[in-house]
């Protein structure tokens, strides 16, 4: 049995990332009730896999947007241990997300948080209130605000500072499996994050899925829509295809898919447009 949901790998693949997590952990002398960042042996991130270790087990996730490591060692490594979580870090809030809230701001925020927003297209979003950013003054972090409906119900920061205690580069502020959806429209493009899906805002729903995975309750939440894209990075394309299936044998005939070679929040609207074929 395997613990945790498991969207996308093959079976063998968490073979072999379960041998390769193995063997790493099992030569780290970690003491009790403290942490260690390092390379991660699979997506070879530089300082990006986190290993804690507790009494009872050895918890690790890897920080790298494109890396889907992270889970439990319990009694040893094997596949009953083993699970895979999202691309994004979902830590255990000591506080509740109204308390992480007092954190943010909407204005008078530093230069950069501007320049963030005007970099990924995301200014006019943001000034028409298709979209709620804040600016985290703690964690300097642009803060996208999840709804559901009318009602905050969880978050995502983009890291935007050049230090060097910056974490994860999207922080998860609470535990919901809720997409970030930008827009009025009924022709939705599923992206991986909450930049991307503010940048095409004004002529399409951005779904941005906060990682590379298609939860069930992101699934659900494309009924209605005429037309669905699904727009991954370059890097997922292969898991992009997936995807695209999958929605096409729920909902039919209304999907396609945006083979991007460039960053979609990057992009002028022209050529957004242009590659999303609107």
């Amino acid at each position: 049995m395997i613990v945790g949901m498991l969207p996308c790998p093959e079976i063998e693949d968490i073979i072999l990332m379960t041998n390769i997590i193995k063997d790493y952990i099992y030569n780290l002398d970690i003491p009790l009730g403290t942490s260690k960042r390092l390379d991660c042996p699979v997506c070879n991130g530089t300082n990006t896999l986190s290993v804690t270790q507790f009494t009872d087990c050895i918890k690790y996730y890897c920080f790298h947007a494109s890396c889907s490591v992270g889970g439990v060692i319990k009694e040893g490594l094997n596949l009953n241990s083993f699970s895979v979580v999202d691309d994004i870090a979902r830590p255990n809030l000591p506080v509740g997300l109204e308390v992480e809230k007092q954190n943010w701001r909407k204005n008078n925020c530093p230069q950069h948080y501007y320049d963030y927003l005007k970099t990924n297209n995301c200014s006019a979003a943001w000034s028409n209130g298709l979209a709620d950013i804040r600016y985290d003054y703690k964690r300097d972090r642009a803060v996208f605000v999840i709804k559901d409906g009318n009602k905050s119900v969880d978050a995502a920061g983009r890291y935007i500072g050049q230090g060097l205690h910056a974490g994860p580069k999207w922080y998860r502020y609470g535990q919901s499996k809720i997409p970030f959806v930008c827009g009025k429209h009924k022709h939705a493009v599923v992206v991986e994050d909450c930049a991307s899906a503010a940048s095409i805002s004004n002529f399409a729903t951005g779904v941005a899925l906060l990682g590379t995975y298609l939860q069930e309750d992101v699934l659900y939440r494309l009924d209605g829509f005429k037309r669905i894209t699904v727009a991954l990075d370059k890097d997922a394309t292969d898991k992009a295809v997936d995807m695209s299936l999958r929605i096409n044998n729920k909902y039919g005939d209304i999907v396609d898919l945006a083979i991007l070679d460039r960053d979609l929040k990057r992009l002028t609207e022209d050529q957004a447009k242009e590659i999303l074929k609107i």
